[in-house]
């Protein structure tokens, strides 16, 4: 509903407006989604009288959330912003993505190679997609302490995360734009 898209553009709001009074310098967003997440709730659901219906329902409800989280976005110039750009193999320019579609000077989207750097057959790539990182069998902690190996631009995006956090650390008086800058010159 737009109770729903209106509630979560909120909280998007809200969790901004809680990294800036907590000081944070730079945030991992490694998820994303687009109105097709939508339109499979509103399926699941069984809102609205056909596909179509629903499609446009779910493009309405999207772009209320995809708005809120920019502008969210845009309030924020002193933090840095990481989205993993989604594991689907296809161009970020061809969908509509949040917040891995931005193009904004405080956010740097990663994609996923593999151990010897090649793009992973997962990794969804674009304009956007300005860095890649290792996504591939990343060993990772479970809860109690054990170990897998994990896959996707979500475990590449922390990795350029913890990079820029880095560089904040030696250089505090770097901006998002530089950090990002130093980091895609790295490269």
């Amino acid at each position: 509903t737009e109770a729903t898209a209106a509630a979560n553009s909120a909280a998007y709001k809200a969790a901004v407006a809680h990294f800036r009074k907590a000081g944070a310098r730079v945030v991992n967003m490694s998820w994303r989604y687009g109105p097709g997440f939508y339109e499979a709730a509103l399926a699941y659901h069984n809102v609205g009288k056909s596909p179509e219906e629903r499609k446009l329902l779910a493009k309405k409800l999207f772009e209320i959330e995809k708005k809120a989280l920019e502008d969210a976005f845009r309030s924020a110039p002193e933090i840095l912003f990481v989205a993993g750009s989604g594991n689907e193999d296809n161009s970020a320019d061809f969908s509509d993505y949040i917040p891995a579609g931005f193009q904004l000077p405080n956010l740097i989207t990663a994609g996923a190679v593999d151990q010897a750097g090649t793009e992973t057959s997962f990794s969804t790539f674009g304009k956007t997609v300005v860095v890649h990182a290792n996504g591939f069998e990343v060993v990772s902690y479970m809860p109690g302490g054990e170990k897998t190996k994990l896959s996707g631009t979500s475990m590449a995006s922390p990795q350029v995360a913890n990079l820029a956090a880095k560089l904040f650390a030696v250089k505090p008086e770097l901006t998002p734009a530089q950090v990002k800058e130093l980091i895609l010159a790295g490269a």
